[in-house]
């Protein structure tokens, strides 16, 4: 748990405070543009970008998207008056400039045809120089938009994170001073102006257009005001909802470990330690399945196999094949075990490693065979898990399971009030004690006194077993000594030589009882094992992904390197 735990905490740390090392990057860290409106309607941009390269690149790219019933035209591009070379069409520009390691300011220049529209009272420029399909952060970005004369009738407006930026000056020139926008933000920007300005522009409409761009510029104004209000309120609530969080995991932290220490201490008075082999509470896969910490499949599949075997379910043949002898198995897992290998691969009595052949190889039947073989394996696993379930080996602590649940839950409210309101510094904060509240309330489970007595009596079974001596399984009844050798291959603390060694003292051609499972545990791993591994082989995975988005009228754009 605590380890799951851990690498949640490590995933958000890696999402939110990504790595760059090692890395080719760019940073576009000045963006001006400068918009002069003329009396036909028209737009003549020039945009300013200055770029930090750290590594090599071939240029820059710049999107640029009209709206409907516009279009642009005469792009140009140059650094220090020198031309540089555009590719691209469909609104995708690339402007071919190398560059390594050094700061590049390159400027743009274009026409936006029909990029004013004219109604019978005012005119309004309506833009996204740049909207949410934008994948580039820019730094100090500012957007001046200039009337072909001066007037005093302007109405000045911007949305979203242009909302509340723009200033006119005595001339009725506005500049809307953006400062940082990050990617994937649109902030289109709105100006009205005498429609008188615009002498040699086509009306778009006979309607009027002041008492809407009027109406909208008080709602903005007032959207500003309440925003302001909610962004104080949040950034003082913020400090003691975080605190409040960060309390409650440690006081469930506290908890945990006090419910988990009173548990293992009367699991000791319960559980005493085995004198030899812990008692048969659960079968020996399932044991080997709860008790060892990241075993390998193929460790649980070999000691099922010998256990089967122990149990006189089936009986070797030969070198490499069994037969099976009873179906009648005391766990549902031993008899989807001899249905998986003796019924899936073998003939229904008898079973070799030979049959697993069949899942080597690229053709058709092969991967029908891999898909037989992972639908048997998961019911036998999935059957070896109910059987540890049905022993009640987790359980408790669902009371503070569901607080933890529903607190992590609660939380996502208030990250969604601090990302709205610009709170972006505790959103991330918020983010961890949300994630782990979550996941604790979902995979907390304690091990229950029962859980925790066998794990005692196992741990220290397994830790005595390297230092075993022959003595002492002559000592035990050969069931003891049989489910020992069987834990002993599974967990690898065993090995064939190393028992002939301790097996020496026996007459010259007596093979004890214990040494029949070595040879048949050594042979059934490195079988199952390259089984497992031509199953693996054969997996394969594709994913795709897809994106959408726009500025105003359907245009705006953005700004990136190659």
């Amino acid at each position: 748990m605590k380890k799951a735990m851990l690498s949640a905490v490590m995933l958000v740390v890696l999402i939110v405070f990504p790595n760059p090392a090692f890395a080719e990057d760019f940073t576009i860290k000045d963006f001006k543009i400068d918009a002069q409106l003329e009396t036909d309607g028209n737009v003549q941009v020039k945009e300013r970008l200055t770029y930090e390269f750290d590594g090599s690149f071939n240029g820059i790219t710049r999107d640029i998207y009209p709206k409907e019933d516009s279009k642009i035209s005469d792009l140009h591009a140059d650094e220090n008056g020198k031309p540089l070379k555009i590719e691209g069409n469909g609104g995708s520009y690339k402007i071919y400039r190398k560059a390594k390691d050094e700061n590049v300011t390159i400027e743009l220049s274009y026409t936006i045809e029909g990029g004013v529209e004219k109604y019978s009272d005012m005119a309004q420029f309506y833009w996204p120089f740049f909207d949410d399909r934008n994948e580039t952060d820019f730094g100090n970005v500012m957007i001046t938009v200039r009337p072909p004369e001066v007037t005093d009738d302007v109405i000045a407006m911007g949305y979203d994170a242009a909302r509340g930026s723009e200033k006119t000056d005595k001339e009725g020139t506005v500049v809307f001073n953006l400062g940082k926008i990050s990617a994937g933000t649109n902030a289109d920007v709105r100006i009205g102006f005498d429609e008188a300005l615009f002498s040699e522009a086509v009306r778009t409409s006979d309607k009027k257009i002041r008492p809407v761009l009027e109406k909208e510029q008080q709602s903005l104004i007032a959207a500003q005001a309440r925003y302001d209000k909610m962004h104080k309120l949040s950034g003082t609530v913020a400090p003691y909802l975080f605190g409040g969080a960060v309390l409650l995991l440690l006081l469930i932290g506290v908890y945990t470990m006090r419910l988990q220490n009173k548990r293992r201490e009367q699991a000791v008075l319960d559980y005493p330690e085995a004198y030899f082999v812990p008692e048969a509470i659960m079968s020996l896969p399932s044991t080997l399945r709860y008790t060892v910490p990241h075993v390998g499949s193929t460790q649980v599949q070999t000691t099922a196999l010998l256990d089967l075997l122990r149990k006189g379910y089936i009986k070797k043949e030969g070198e490499d094949a069994f037969r099976v002898v009873s179906r009648d198995t005391e766990y549902e897992h031993e008899r989807l075990l001899i249905e998986w290998l003796f019924d899936g691969f073998g003939d229904g009595q008898t079973f070799s490693y030979s049959n697993l052949d069949v899942l080597e190889g690229d053709k058709l039947s092969a991967q029908q065979e891999v898909n037989k073989y992972n639908t048997l394996q998961s019911a036998w696993e999935k059957s070896i898990r109910e059987e540890i379930d049905n022993n009640h080996m987790k359980g408790g602590g669902k009371g503070v399971r569901v607080l933890s649940v529903i607190v992590g839950f609660l939380l996502i409210a208030p990250m969604i009030v601090f990302g709205i309101y610009g709170q972006t510094m505790w959103l991330l904060f918020l983010i961890i004690p949300s994630l782990i509240l979550v996941l604790f309330g979902l995979l907390y489970a304690p091990k229950t006194v029962k859980g925790l007595g066998i794990q005692y009596q196992w741990d220290a079974f397994r830790k005595r077993l390297p230092d075993v001596s022959a003595t002492d399984l002559n000592d035990q009844l050969d069931d003891e000594q049989k489910r020992a050798v069987i834990f002993g291959i599974g967990t690898k603390t065993w090995d064939e030589k190393k028992m002939e060694d301790l097996n020496s003292i026996y007459e010259r051609g007596y093979v004890p009882p214990i040494m029949y499972y070595f040879p048949i545990g050594t042979l059934a791993y490195s079988q199952l094992n390259r089984a497992d591994s031509a199953v693996a082989a054969s997996t394969t995975s594709s994913s795709s992904s897809s994106s959408s988005g726009g500025g105003v009228g359907g245009g705006g754009g953005g700004a990136g390197a190659f």
